[in-house]
């Protein structure tokens, strides 16, 4: 097989801290403009909770012969071409079943040997989708040597390769505790991969459930009811929970609630009569914020009348709305404030002017405010290196450290969208944003004023259209061209 880049193998290795990948890594990917970038993981975690599986044509199948025919006659390199041919029509996770099964049921031609030498150089290569062949090819054979489960177990602790891993690991003699190692050390979509396949064999593992199985990074729903379930919140619900195991339930129900991405309190048995004991409880002692943030969202899921008539009642007591007055202080418990009739706005700002990028986000809050708005914008402009913003036009993610104040900027910006040209200096300078979602919202904003005033961008502002066509000239992006055509600048 030809010579490559460094593997993806060999970069996992080297970016390994105490047995695991660094908060924020990701695979190094070729950046093609105007395409999709997933994170690591997303694109087949897509796959599994939201698509059915692709077909696989017959002319795929035919390619699938050529390659085995090649591997098996030890023309490797034939092979590889054969393999990426192939990969350009099908994906790893889409062809896995036709993929496989064509090795199962052509044995007797499909040299072994030569199958699994061209697999582990698969393994090795620098294409994430030819490592994930290369795991489908491995699979098929018996349980592997050390050597080559540790090559799999460094492999999965990468969120793109995870569920490949998993794969061979639901075969080893010790499936359920190689899968537990895996799920405690990765934090993206491999995270949810491995909490659906891990078996609460142990009290140990039904605990990490429980405090962390839906701490995966991308969204907790995902895997609430597989926590629900399999840590046994029912039960423990039934009894009397101490306080910090009511916290993590707490959240497995907030998750529940959101009835987002995939099924949630609505596939759990008896779901009403869970609630009422989690009320119960979370109501026994001192007010919890993460416990009463779980009645507000029970009481506003509107459940049955005895379940809201429970929560509105430990809600509205003088209890908790005391310590909802402390919390909002601090610039916490802002939605429970709000249902409890607490003035937010005071204590946000205050928050704010000490630590406008830890409060940021509250700046919704004192948006919609008109005693608020001016006086929010100006800590905004006293906050942020406005002078120093403004740059080309790129296409740009805007990811990292060295991009938060533009991170700020958009936040502020997409609140602005109801009050035509309040903020202009703000839309002005994310027209000018060298990150591209800036510039995309500067536009959005744009629109919906002048949609709120019923007239063109030249009749709201002459500076704003001038700025508009000013970036036309030198646009890089085709995502905020075609936002420029769609809203008629």
């Amino acid at each position: 097989m030809s010579s490559e880049s460094k593997s993806l193998y060999e970069y996992i290795r080297e970016n390994l801290a105490d047995g695991e990948l660094p908060p924020g890594f990701s695979l190094p990917r070729e950046k093609s403009k105007n395409q999709i970038t997933f994170a690591d993981g997303a694109q087949d975690g897509i796959a599994v909770y939201h698509m059915g599986s692709a077909e696989v044509t017959e002319e795929s199948m035919e390619i699938l012969e050529e390659l085995f025919r090649a591997v098996s006659e030890g023309e490797f390199e034939e092979g590889r071409q054969k393999l990426e041919e192939f990969a350009k029509k099908n994906t790893p996770l889409g062809a896995i079943d036709e993929f496989q099964g064509y090795i199962t049921e052509n044995t007797d031609w499909i040299d072994a040997e030569r199958l699994y030498r061209f697999a582990s150089k698969c393994l090795m290569s620098s294409r994430a989708d030819i490592v994930k062949y290369g795991m489908e090819m491995l699979e098929v054979f018996s349980e592997p040597d050390e050597e080559m489960k540790e090559k799999i177990r460094t492999l999965g602790l990468c969120d793109e390769f995870t569920l490949f891993a998993l794969f061979h690991m639901r075969g080893w003699s010790d499936a359920n505790e190689e899968i537990f190692s895996v799920a405690r050390r990765v934090h993206g979509w491999g995270r949810i991969h491995a909490v659906e396949q891990l078996e609460p064999e142990t009290e140990e593992i039904r605990k990490w459930l429980l405090e962390e199985g839906i701490s995966n990074g991308v969204i907790p729903d995902y895997s609430a009811l597989t926590v629900y379930q399999k840590a046994d919140v029912r039960k423990l619900l039934a009894g009397e929970a101490e306080k910090k195991t009511l916290r993590p339930i707490a959240a497995v129900i907030r998750a529940l609630l959101s009835e987002g991405p995939v099924h949630g309190i609505r596939a759990v048995e008896d779901a009403d009569a869970m609630l009422l004991d989690f009320i119960r409880q979370a109501g026994s002692g001192s007010p919890d914020l993460e416990l009463c943030a779980a009645v507000r969202d029970i009481v506003t899921a509107k459940r049955s009348e005895e379940v809201s008539t429970a929560g509105e009642r430990y809600l509205k007591s003088r209890a908790v709305r005391e310590a909802a007055g402390r919390w909002v202080e601090r610039g916490e418990a802002v939605e429970l404030a709000k249902y409890l009739g607490i003035d937010c706005c005071a204590p946000l700002y205050r928050c704010m002017a000490e630590d406008l990028h830890a409060h940021q986000y509250q700046c919704s809050e004192l948006i919609h405010s008109d005693d608020y708005r001016e006086k929010t914008l100006e800590l905004f402009r006293k906050s942020l290196p406005m002078d120093k913003m403004a740059a080309e036009p790129e296409d740009n993610l805007g990811l990292g450290k060295e991009y938060e104040n533009d991170s700020v900027l958009c936040y502020l910006v997409q609140n602005l969208a109801d009050y035509p040209l309040c903020g202009t200096d703000f839309v002005l300078l994310s027209l000018k944003s060298p990150v591209t979602r800036n510039r995309n919202m500067a536009l959005r904003v744009l629109y919906a004023w002048c949609r709120a005033e019923n007239c063109t961008l030249g009749e709201l502002s002459e500076e704003l259209l001038c700025e508009v066509n000013a970036l036309k000239e030198k646009e890089c992006t085709e995502s905020v061209r075609k936002s420029m055509a769609e809203y008629g600048f």
